[in-house]
């Protein structure tokens, strides 16, 4: 019993070590996705202060926790699959042993299942529930995305393990055959650690094809982005306006005009807001004064 606690603490504690790397990682990733989400929009805020620049990292910190939550629960996914992963492996490495006549030997063993990444599988499935709605095939990804994050979660793991052994045989007194290895084995496995952790980060980014809806998901976390919203707006911009979308049962302070059904795609950073509507059969994209509109967020009942 005692080390079945102490397997669960240790996987715990590296779930949680990695997880954090990834949080950093993430967060600069966030920063590099508001700018990509203000290229998609065809925006680019003008006349920032040192507020903006504070919910720039606001908008970069919600991106990066979201983006970490997706990997701890796809690598808690990617485990409870092992078992199966497992046995392919194993088929591939028969198979290419009977082809090459020689006995194929992983480099790197694969994590086995942990029951303490239960939690974490059931957060990413409700999570590519919700990604996937959109678009079916997103299932398929996250799931082949959850695999190879679990296979390159064991080759940290297993990395980190044999670096810190290759370095217990460089700091030993005694002069042997492996201690002459070890530093080129230490070196080996330093860079494999590294570069297997940086592929982490960007392999749901890369391949789970999900990241417009993680940009997006950050925007509106950041409450950058509201995809159904009141707004008021003043002359001569009203007049921009479909009257179809004038809200006639809403009171407007003076010399502003009530619309609703408006997506506000980019707010708060600059001294302009960006918003789209419907016109027709065209979805049309409007800059405006942030002194000439007033947003009003329409929370579900």
């Amino acid at each position: 019993m005692k080390s079945i606690f102490t397997s669960l603490e240790r996987t715990a504690d590296s779930l949680i070590k990695v997880t954090g790397a990834a949080l950093k990682l993430s967060i600069a990733l966030g920063g590099t996705c508001v700018i990509l989400y203000s290229i998609r929009i065809g925006h680019f805020p003008q006349g920032l202060s040192l507020g903006d620049g504070l919910l720039f990292l606001l908008a970069a910190g919600c991106f990066g926790f979201m983006y970490a939550i997706l990997m701890a629960g796809l690598i808690g996914l990617g485990s409870c699959l092992s078992p199966v992963t497992r046995c392919v492996l194993k088929l591939s490495a028969w198979v290419l042993t009977k082809l090459r006549r020689k006995k194929t030997e992983p480099l790197y063993r694969l994590e086995p299942f942990q029951w303490s990444a239960i939690p974490f599988a059931f957060f990413a499935l409700i999570i590519i529930g919700g990604l996937g709605q959109q678009d079916h095939s997103i299932y398929l990804k996250l799931l082949a995305t959850a695999v190879m994050l679990h296979a390159f979660y064991s080759v940290v793991i297993d990395a980190r393990r044999k670096l810190r052994e290759a370095q217990k045989l460089q700091s030993a007194l005694i002069e042997t055959p492996d201690k002459a290895k070890a530093s080129t084995e230490a070196e080996k496995h330093r860079s494999t650690y590294f570069i297997s952790c940086f592929l982490m980060g960007l392999m749901p980014l890369l391949f789970g094809g999900v990241s417009g809806q993680l940009v997006d998901g950050a925007m509106r976390l950041a409450n950058i982005r509201i995809d159904e919203a009141m707004i008021y707006a003043k002359s001569p911009y009203d007049a921009l306006l479909p009257e179809s979308l004038i809200a006639k049962d809403i009171k407007s302070p003076q010399g502003y005009r009530a619309y609703k059904g408006i997506s506000v795609r980019f707010k708060g950073f600059g001294n302009t807001t960006v918003i789209a509507f419907k016109d027709g059969a065209t979805v049309r994209q409007l800059e405006i004064p942030n002194d000439q509109i007033i947003v009003e967020k329409q929370n579900p009942k």
